[in-house]
């Protein structure tokens, strides 16, 4: 195995990136973490789940948290942050075990010094996402195209609060995957062969 014990992945939405990240964990043998991290906060803060995806939803306000910064924090913002930082709390936790897959939640910031840590990024083409939009994630067709500029914008903007780098700058990342024209599993193949072939 080479040196990289921890990969980060950012997505476009309906690029297949979870699932990309879901057979890398597989094919590795390495541990996966998604949706569990927000779980482990919801946890730690003794919220309840569905509020902690409002809270994410919160962070991505940079405009509001500029001007709290300067006024009075909300309850929200205040919680948002604490979010935040419970989640790179997690983040940080994780990857000091070595060897996971994390999808998302800004990780790719929150590890960037860490030399162990391989950050992707899987984009597609609009038509390529919309079509797994409709056939995989039940998006009404005439809905698809919305959904992914709204939940692209929302990715963005939460990345883009708490990094120092773009969410869709390629210099962001080590590699740049295409998933509409390599494939799911040639994208796997892809990164797996980085990882097990990196040297030390």
């Amino acid at each position: 195995m080479g040196k990289y014990r921890i990969i980060t992945i950012e997505r476009q939405y309906a690029s297949g990136g979870r699932q990309i990240a879901s057979l890398l964990a597989e094919k590795l043998g390495f541990e996966f973490y998604n949706e569990e991290i927000l779980n482990m906060a919801a946890k730690k803060l003794n919220i309840a789940t569905d509020y902690v995806e409002h809270l994410e939803e919160t962070a991505t306000n940079g405009i509001m948290n500029a001007m709290a910064r300067v006024a009075n924090f909300t309850e929200d913002q205040e919680l948002s942050d604490k979010l935040f930082c419970t989640e790179s709390e997690i983040i940080n936790r994780i990857s000091l075990t070595g060897n996971s897959v994390v999808v998302g939640r800004c990780a790719t910031q929150i590890l960037a010094n860490r030399k162990n840590c391989l950050s992707v990024f899987i984009h597609a083409n609009e038509d390529v996402r919309i079509k797994r939009a409709v056939e995989e994630y039940g998006i009404l067709g005439n809905e698809a195209h919305a959904m992914l500029r709204k939940t692209d914008r929302r990715r963005s903007e939460f990345y883009n609060t708490h990094a120092e780098k773009k969410w869709s700058s390629m210099d962001t990342y080590d590699i740049c995957l295409n998933s509409g024209i390599l494939g799911i599993d040639n994208c796997v193949e892809t990164i797996a062969s980085l990882v097990v072939h990196s040297n030390l």
